[in-house]
């Protein structure tokens, strides 16, 4: 971070010439020369006027040689006296109020920077920025081709890192994802407790956090739900009652319990509170099994007019995104209306992701991808939010696809819009 000291260094020297120059350039003549020039310009303006009379024949020769004289005497008088004010005695003083002011700007110059850099230290994103240049926006998993021990000595020194600079969510989050892949269910549990606790801490929803954490947790003791998952839940459902993870996390316990009234009413709440939630296809699964364990008819598809796509991020374009971009996925028609027949939106930290697209996501009841039998798949990565596509979005594309197959078709989002 030597580069990063250096140019703040060089601004705040830069900031500080433009505030303080104004004080640093004294005029080495002040009232004196001011004054000298007024009496200049009114001895020029009364000597015109008297040769004004003297030609008007107001004033003889012999008055206006007297006017002139005295004239020129005052004026000899007036600038002896500036000089006699000017003398050394005075000068003292001025130099004496010069010498504070100098003092004063001299402790500005220095408490100011110091100021500064203490308020950044404490408020601003040093430790960010340096994360940022060491880690990027995630680290790397053996499926990249790295081994796993020297993944798991990057977390190492990510976590010791976190422990030393704990007021990073974004750090947190990235050991606990990481952790996860790695199955270190115990490290993804902390992990994610200290993100919530810092949401909490800023006034932010920390109930999916809390979620992700009794799911790592869960796991970490063997599948079972103990007091500390419970203890967990507990909190996430105390801020969101219709927590997701939460919810899915109840319906596996009460499944493998053999209560699957309990996990049907779980995961179809999941359904009801986010129909075109990722792992929507294995939740109906889950739902039907346990139906059928109930002796109850599984469920036929109310739709077979889905598209099952997996959505993935170019590894050249990891740099120029950010993982809270918003992501769209959406079918249109191959030929017809632009308008969307089925959209999913996300967000860029959940790539790579499987969606269904289908009629429950349509944008209108005269719009649906069942009204078709062919799409075509857009995914976009959009930087301002909004769904139309603009300049400087990411997006990947795949036309025709045929509707209702069951087959998962891949989207890579590799393209800039331009």
């Amino acid at each position: 971070m030597i580069d990063f000291w250096v140019l703040s260094a060089l601004l705040v020297v830069l900031s500080s010439v433009f505030v303080f120059y104004p004080f640093l350039k004294r005029k080495k003549q002040g009232g004196v020369l001011d004054r000298r020039s007024q009496n200049i310009e009114a001895f020029k303006a009364r000597l015109t006027e008297i040769e004004a009379e003297k030609q008007s024949g107001n004033v003889s020769d012999e008055q206006f040689q007297q006017l002139k004289t005295e004239l020129e005497a005052s004026l000899i008088n007036d600038v002896d006296g500036l000089e006699h004010d000017a003398q050394p005695n005075k000068s003292l003083s001025l130099d004496e109020q010069s010498s504070k002011s100098k003092i004063l700007v001299g402790l500005l110059v220095v408490s100011l920077p110091l100021v500064a850099y203490s308020l950044y230290m404490k408020w601003g994103a040093l430790d960010g920025v340096e994360q940022h240049r060491e880690w990027g926006n995630s680290v790397p998993s053996v499926d990249n081709g790295m081994p796993k021990g020297d993944i798991e000595d990057l977390l190492l020194t990510l976590r010791e890192k976190l422990e030393k600079n704990p007021d990073n969510a974004d750090g947190w989050f990235m050991l606990a994802r990481s952790s996860m892949n790695l199955e270190k269910y115990d490290q993804a549990s902390y992990a994610f407790l200290k993100m919530a606790a810092l949401l909490e801490k800023q006034q932010e929803d920390p109930s999916a956090i809390y979620g992700l954490a009794a799911q790592a947790l869960f796991f970490a003791e063997g599948a079972q739900m103990t007091a500390k998952v419970k203890d967990i839940l507990d909190k996430a459902f105390a801020i969101n009652p219709d927590e997701t993870n939460g919810l899915g996390l109840l319906g596996i316990d009460a499944f493998e319990s053999g209560r699957y009234e309990e996990a049907i009413k779980y995961w179809s709440r999941i359904l009801e509170v986010q129909p075109d939630n990722p792992s929507r296809d294995a939740i109906v699964a889950g739902i039907n099994k346990a139906r059928v364990a109930l002796g109850i008819p599984a469920q036929p598809k109310a739709l077979n007019a889905d598209v099952q796509v997996r959505v993935e991020l170019d590894p050249s374009l990891v740099g120029k995104v950010s993982p809270d971009d918003v992501l769209f996925i959406v079918a249109k028609a191959v030929n017809g209306s632009p308008m969307p027949l089925a959209a999913s939106r996300q967000t860029v930290a959940d790539l790579p992701i499987l969606v269904t697209l289908n009629d429950s996501m349509a944008m209108g009841p005269m719009a649906k991808i069942s009204s078709v039998k062919e799409v075509s798949v857009v995914a976009r990565v959009s930087k301002s939010g909004q769904p139309v596509a603009q300049i400087g979005d990411f997006q990947g594309m795949l036309s025709p696809v045929e509707v209702g197959t069951g087959e998962v078709v891949n989207v890579l989002i590799s393209e800039e819009v331009k």
